[in-house]
């Protein structure tokens, strides 16, 4: 290795510490008090890593260009570090107008915290970003400064937020891609890179679930099997999260959705994507999934309190009380927590999907109502009404008529539940039938309007001429 190289490595590695424990103090700075020990701790994590890369040779000035972040003039990837991380803390510095920072040998860690403080109090509107030198020489802050400087294309917190849900599940249905082609080939399934993307889905549904939420209505009928792992994980961490689960049961469960279909690598793609009715033997290979699935998960990743439930989440996801379900249901032992949540993800994310054997969808609405009416043997009923109250009266994806004629794509829902009926709309078609640029409108704004926008009825995207794909991505 030459020395340049070996340079470009040593920059790279303590861009990357740096970034990962700046933005975990950032996030603490939101959720802690100044004296709080998550909140020290983690500051002095990142004066480790500043001391590291300072001992390194790196001289620690992190700069801001457009979107990217660099460290002496080094582009740190985002690759190399979450979205969620990443994109933290080049917006909290582009807020700020900070165009560099540049740290020194002497930074104590409350002086860190001081920063992340200050950097929170710009973001929020707090302060002006003005403010921040003098704020710091004030308090005797000398081992920080930064270099100030408007980015010319700044961006707001939302937009942000989107970008990086997107980043999130494009890279998930990559990373499944990748875990379906590396067990064909025989390889290992990289499980720490699932491992990894679920935790930025769960940061992203902490941070503002509707831009995920929004994604996982995406249906792409030519890559079914991808887009519906990926979705059954982001909505099964989404009702993890609304029924309060620990946060290291929604890292398995994210888990569990992302890898439940796992055992469907060992049916023949003629069964798989096969039209028409199955035959006998080819539905006995089609139940046999679940049980290569378990097997699989065990297999690549151990047997170990979470894994196992991961692994039972494959297992048990079409199991019923009735005979209808598959494998025979063992009486003496109920269900895992995690194979409930995940059985009712699946199956609303597969009857709104597109299929080979079914065409057209079924609507979400009607999808919630069906599973409703026939979930007293299928699904767990505490879990299956907080999923439909999750959802709303017209779930995020549903395609809509309103009043005046236009038609488009539902995106969030109302918090007031008298109000569930009005949803956030993303307006697609308008009243003349032409495609117009998306512009969201939330119908309960219009309430005060002469002639109030409401929803006519439910319809079909695609009947409509509307790709929900491109308008969503």
């Amino acid at each position: 290795m030459t020395r340049a190289t070996e340079r470009d490595a040593r920059l790279l590695e303590a861009g990357r510490d740096v970034v990962l424990r700046l933005s975990a103090v950032l996030r603490a700075c939101g959720l802690y008090a100044a004296e709080n020990a998550a909140l020290t701790a983690a500051a002095e994590a990142l004066r480790g890593a500043v001391r590291s890369a300072l001992d390194g040779g790196v001289e620690l000035e992190i700069s801001v260009r457009g979107e990217s972040l660099y460290i002496a003039g080094a582009r740190i990837r985002e690759s190399l570090v979450a979205s969620t991380n990443y994109q933290r803390v080049v917006g909290l510095l582009r807020r700020a107008e900070i165009h560099a920072l540049r740290i020194d040998d002497g930074v104590a860690a409350p002086e860190l915290i001081l920063f992340a403080r200050l950097l929170s109090e710009v973001a929020a509107g707090k302060r002006r970003p003005a403010d921040l030198p003098p704020e710091l020489a004030v308090r005797g802050v000398g081992s920080l400064s930064i270099e100030r400087g408007a980015a010319s294309d700044s961006t707001t917190h939302e937009v942000d937020a989107e970008r990086v849900a997107k980043r999130i599940y494009l890279r998930s249905i990559g990373v499944v891609k990748n875990v379906f082609h590396e067990l064909r080939q025989g390889d290992g399934m990289a499980a720490r890179r699932v491992k990894r993307v679920v935790q930025e889905m769960i940061e992203s549904l902490e941070n503002d679930p509707a831009y995920l939420l929004n994604l996982a209505s995406l249906k792409n009928y030519d890559e079914y099997t991808f887009n519906h792992s990926v979705n059954t994980s982001v909505l099964a961490v989404a009702l993890g999260r609304h029924v309060g689960l620990e946060r290291r049961q929604l890292y398995a469960l994210g888990q569990a959705g992302m890898l439940h279909d796992l055992g469907k690598l060992c049916l023949p793609l003629s069964v798989l994507n096969k039209p028409g009715q199955l035959s006998a033997d080819e539905r006995r290979l089609v139940e046999q999934h679940p049980a290569d699935g378990f097997l699989t998960i065990a297999a690549q990743m151990g047997v170990s309190g979470d894994t196992l439930d991961v692994a039972l989440a494959a297992y048990e996801h079409h199991m019923q009380e009735s005979e209808l379900g598959y494998p025979a249901r063992e009486t003496a032992r109920p269900k895992r927590l995690l194979s409930l949540i995940v059985s009712i993800v699946d199956c609303y994310d597969a009857m709104t999907s597109a299929r080979v054997y079914r065409g057209e969808p079924i609507s979400p609405p009607e999808t919630l109502r069906h599973m409703y009416a026939g979930g007293c043997s299928r699904f767990d009923p505490v879990l299956l009404r907080s999923f439909m109250n999750l959802m709303g009266t017209f779930p995020i994806g549903t395609g809509v008529l309103l009043s005046d004629g236009s038609v488009g794509i539902v995106t969030g829902g109302h918090p007031d539940p008298q109000l569930r009926h009005l949803p956030l709309v993303k307006i697609l078609v308008d009243a003349e039938g032409r495609r117009v640029t998306p512009i969201t409108v939330d119908l309960a704004s219009t309430l005060k309007d002469s002639e109030p926008l409401a929803i006519s009825e439910v319809v079909s995207l695609a009947r409509a001429g509307v790709s929900a794909l491109e308008a969503l991505l």
